[in-house]
């Protein structure tokens, strides 16, 4: 089968839509699929050939509340009237251009990767406007795949709507020991808390640096991987929270050696989200054997599993009371690292994951009568 998929910003990218498709898209090539990737052409031309799947640049505005239904209006005119695919994948709930399709009579799959109207960006007039977007995407999908049990929970109440649930995956890990990370940021090795992920606010890294300047002294520095994006403002006010703290580290987006020796080597991984999918960096967290934290929204109590620590989200002295715990008691911490991946791969593992998207494309294909 030929397979779409609308539409990410580019490959190789570390945003968690762009981390799925870079994962379950070889494994469909290698099930026999064609996949073509459309991408945002204002981050880049990507190779035309990446990992067996073929990627489309496509034009874009680039602006935080353009750049997602403009070129989604590019990819699905290019897939309907040049690609025609077997199935359209649309990679959100705010794309809105899941009705053309049907005029072609191709199916559409839309995945929910979260409820982008609750990001704290948009305005009331913004998130009216990506309600209004969710309502269409819902109604006009032949099917509906979310990657946590909350939204599929929601789409239920919200719209009568049945879904699929399809989480979000991980790899085996590669523990390594610090050897870049000492290099380049004189790390040893459970000497910091490490938090990773996009710098925007829903990610509530503000907390954390609030619960970390009240914490004194305890020999662990606060690393923080990831880029900010269009989010320059909040980027600047966390700078202006770390002010006067040589113990804070912004190191910006890791990947490859550097990542898995962050994950590998950190005291505790911390996760104070306020909104989220499913979080794949708190299952790889996980994955890597960390004392996990994470703020006790939904979305990531699933993804820790009872085998990690909470504290009420948005509350830094709540944060701050578990972590200053948590550093005089290594072996506590210790003992959460022993609990942190016990049963994980079973549930999460990326092959599964590619395997039910194996099944779930027949089902639709046989379901517009075009055989097997």
């Amino acid at each position: 089968m030929k397979i779409a998929h609308v539409v990410l910003k580019t490959l190789p990218f570390g945003g968690g839509v762009e981390k799925y498709i870079e994962e379950i898209g070889p494994r469909l090539v290698q099930k026999g699929h064609e996949i073509v990737v459309y991408t945002m052409r204002h981050y880049g031309n990507p190779p035309v050939n990446y990992k067996g799947m073929r990627l489309k640049a496509v034009p874009a505005l680039a602006t935080k509340t353009g750049e997602k239904i403009t070129s989604a209006s590019w990819a699905t005119l290019d897939a309907c009237l040049k690609e025609k695919p077997d199935v359209i994948h649309f990679h959100s709930f705010t794309q809105q251009t899941t009705f053309f399709p049907k005029w072609f009579g191709i199916p559409v799959l839309v995945q929910g990767h979260g409820l982008e109207w609750k990001r704290s960006r948009w305005s009331p007039a913004g998130k009216a406007f990506l309600k209004m977007s969710e309502w269409i995407m819902v109604h006009s999908a032949d099917r509906l795949t979310v990657v946590s049990q909350v939204q599929q929970a929601y789409l239920k109440e919200k719209y009568g709507k049945e879904s699929a649930y399809i989480p979000t995956g991980i790899n085996p890990p590669r523990r390594v020991e610090p050897s870049e990370i000492t290099r380049l940021w004189g790390l040893k090795g459970r000497d910091y808390f490490l938090s990773a992920g996009r710098l925007v606010p829903e990610k509530g890294i503000h907390t954390l640096i609030e619960a970390y300047q009240g914490l004194g002294a305890t020999g662990l520095r606060l690393v923080i991987a990831g880029d900010a994006g269009h989010e320059k403002k909040y980027f600047r006010r966390l700078q202006d929270l770390s002010r006067g703290n040589p113990n804070i580290l912004f190191i910006g987006y890791v990947t490859g050696q550097s990542y898995a020796e962050l994950m590998s080597n950190a005291y505790t991984f911390v996760l104070p989200s306020e909104l989220e999918g499913l979080p794949t960096v708190l299952l790889e967290a996980r994955s890597y054997g960390n004392c996990c934290v994470a703020s006790d929204i939904a979305e990531n109590r699933e993804a820790m599993g009872g085998q990690g620590r909470t504290f009420p989200v948005g509350r830094a002295a709540d944060l701050k009371d578990l972590l200053r715990g948590l550093a005089a008691d290594p072996q506590e911490a210790s003992r959460l690292r022993t609990l942190a991946s016990e049963g994980l791969l079973d549930s999460f593992h990326w092959d599964k994951i590619a395997e039910q998207f194996h099944h779930l494309y027949g089902q639709m294909r046989k379901a517009k009568g075009q055989g097997t």
